[in-house]
């Protein structure tokens, strides 16, 4: 980027190299101008330090760590712009930084600990050590960690003698003669207003707190549960989990008709729903610490999508004596907005013997009864593991094992003509039973048919974007000219966003469908299928195939993984497992060898100071 696309004024000047390098952009210099007019004259360095924690806030961070900020900026620019050479400009050394800052005691805060309560005041920064943060990350940082804090207190556990019998017949201490890990998990949720229940798909998360919620119904029939989720698409596979569980024998043999029907009757939903927005903003709720929730359990699924600002919300919002369930899979992307609240607290939960969420967390593991011989779950551990070698190995493998297959369709060119027909030869028998049910005007069979399949990429656009395998698959159900508009019978559709009036969340999936010779659009929300007149409808877009972060939260039979190039700034080793863990059955991935290890050598790390605030005692 060129400083010509960005005016600078003459008061930051000294942020011009940072501009010109491409790493500095509009709102950070115009953040740093508004603050050195506000201060009549803010240090450069103090400035800088304002531009630095907006970029970080801008790229997911929690703060702008200065002992590191270098090697993170260059790293990201080395990626973005497929460059080796260092960036063109000097980085201040760090003592004196950190000494000018501390300095700047009317723009920024030093602080020596967490805040035990909220403090706001009209210094914009924080600093604490070397991180710096912008105020209002600052503050939900220290609300999540004191609540976490607060809330890491054993709880006396006394099941009756029927419950206990319940618990041992649905999760028996013993699988196979070895120590059930699921069991496990169960007891620490027992035990703990706080806890977390972790690992990939498939190692019995939903299952292992589906059968525990029976358990603790039966000891309390008045227990008041919530469960939710980030996304309306996630809310529903909870939903999908919940019913299996109480539709299978052992646990209909074993809980009552009232217990049965109570869990039935806990409807899953999206934490935003749950909290209750005020306004159009998704940044207040009408439930907070002054009005909490009535629960007293608190179920949490696909925590890994959770940002640091709603964890703090959410935190606020659950009454100190209510439990809290942490489910998720910290192996995946973190959250599009800002934090890895997942993976930090993990971290801490596992590597911190003495601090206060030890003994808090439970990592599930695939056992012989959750398929963990899949060419796809294999998969999935050698990109766990940063493995590249394995993970080629069992891609090259086109290996089918019970109905799970994996395949390459290996490419620098997605859009090469042999790609695109393979891909076409994969998806096109859904395409023309959702092109069907929706011209019959069947919205359950059209919503079904449009979720038997999805194409995943990185990127929005170009041949490597969602944009433009949704234009290929639109001209795969209605021939080389498309459908001719942008509402045709058949259309898959994803909300974007909430939308409180109609009752659709984000996450939402809905397809167009020919209802009396006109179209509407059916969606499945956590409210149930419901129908809309097209001019209803905001914040959607086409979903035959999507980014693999607006994913989350979903499964689907067949999934064909689109990589990004190899110098591409998306490339990560979550993107990757994120991506093929979505398949439930079958995974073809498109995309070139060099690709895939720059992707499974670049791990996600985000500038955060939350495991350093839970690792002390």
């Amino acid at each position: 980027m060129s400083a010509n696309y960005v005016r600078i004024p003459s008061s930051v000047a000294h942020l011009t190299p940072f501009v010109e390098a491409g790493v500095l952009g509009a709102a950070e210099v115009h953040l740093a101008d508004w603050l050195t007019r506000a201060a009549h004259g803010a240090d450069p360095l103090v400035s800088l330090g304002l531009a630095m924690a907006a970029w970080a806030a801008q790229h997911g961070h929690a703060c702008a760590d200065l002992d590191e900020l270098a090697e993170v900026v260059s790293a990201e620019h080395a990626l973005r712009h497929d460059e080796t050479e260092p960036l063109p400009f000097t980085w201040p050394e760090l003592q004196p930084w950190l000494a000018t800052l501390q300095a700047a005691a009317a723009t920024v805060r030093t602080v020596d600990a967490l805040d035990a309560v909220p403090v706001t005041d009209a210094r914009p920064l924080v600093l604490h050590g070397h991180r710096l943060y912008l105020q209002r990350y600052w503050t939900d940082e220290c609300a999540v960690a004191v609540s976490l804090r607060q809330r890491a207190a054993d709880v006396a556990v006394s099941l009756s003698s029927d419950t206990a019998a319940t618990l041992e017949a649905l999760l028996p201490a013993l699988d196979d003669g070895e120590p059930n890990l699921q069991r496990e998990a169960a007891e620490v949720v027992l035990r703990n207003r706080v806890s977390m229940m972790v690992g990939g798909p498939g190692t019995g998360k939903t299952y292992s707190v589906s059968r525990l919620l029976a358990v603790l119904l039966q000891q309390d029939p008045h227990l008041r549960i919530a469960l939710a989720a980030p996304t309306g698409k996630a809310a529903a596979r909870l939903q999908e989990s919940i019913a299996a569980a109480l539709g299978q024998p052992d646990v209909m043999a074993r809980i009552s008709a009232e217990v049965h029907s109570t869990l039935a009757a806990v409807m899953p939903t999206t934490i935003h729903r749950l909290l209750g927005p005020l306004g159009s903003t998704g940044q207040r709720f009408r439930h907070d610490a002054d009005n909490p929730l009535p629960h007293d359990v608190v179920v949490i699924d696909e925590t890994s999508m959770v940002s640091l600002p709603l964890l703090a919300r959410l935190l606020e919002s659950v009454r100190p004596d209510a439990r809290l369930v942490l489910i998720g899979d910290p192996d995946q992307l973190e959250s599009v907005e800002l934090g890895a609240v997942l993976a930090d607290l993990v971290q801490v939960a596992v590597t911190v013997p003495s601090g206060p969420l030890a003994g808090r967390g439970q990592r599930l593991v695939r056992g012989h009864r959750y398929g963990g011989d899949t060419p796809i779950a294999l998969f999935a551990d050698a990109i766990r593991r940063g493995d590249a070698t394995e993970a080629l190995g069992h891609l090259r493998s086109n290996a089918e094992v019970d109905g799970s297959s994996i395949h390459l369709h290996e490419t620098n060119d997605p859009m090469r003509p042999d790609v695109v027909a393979a891909v076409e030869h994969v998806v096109s028998p859904s395409l023309l039973q959702l092109r069907s049910a929706a011209e019959a005007g069947d919205g359950a069979a059209a919503l079904a048919a449009a979720a038997q399949v999805r194409v995943l990429c990185a990127h929005r656009s170009g041949p490597f974007g969602a944009a433009d395998w949704n234009r290929l698959a639109e001209r795969w159900m209605y021939g080389a000219a498309g459908a001719g508009s942008m509402w045709f019978a058949g259309r898959p559709l994803l909300a974007t966003r909430n939308d409180a009036r109609l009752g659709v969340a984000n996450g939402d999936t809905g397809v167009v469908i020919r209802d009396q010779g006109r179209l509407v659009a059916v969606f499945q929300t956590g409210m149930g299928m419901r129908t809309f007149e097209l001019v209803q409808l905001e914040g959607v877009e086409t979903a035959y195939a999507m980014t693999i972060h607006k994913s989350q939260g979903s499964e689907y039979p067949t999934v064909v993984l689109v990589l990004p190039p190899a110098n591409s700034p998306l490339v990560g080793r979550e993107l990757v497992y994120t991506g093929a863990t979505r398949a439930k059955n079958t995974l073809h991935v498109v995309g070139s060898v060099a690709s895939l290890q720059a992707s499974l050598a670049t791990p996600a790390h985000r500038m955060t100071g939350l495991a350093d605030a839970l690792s002390s005692p």
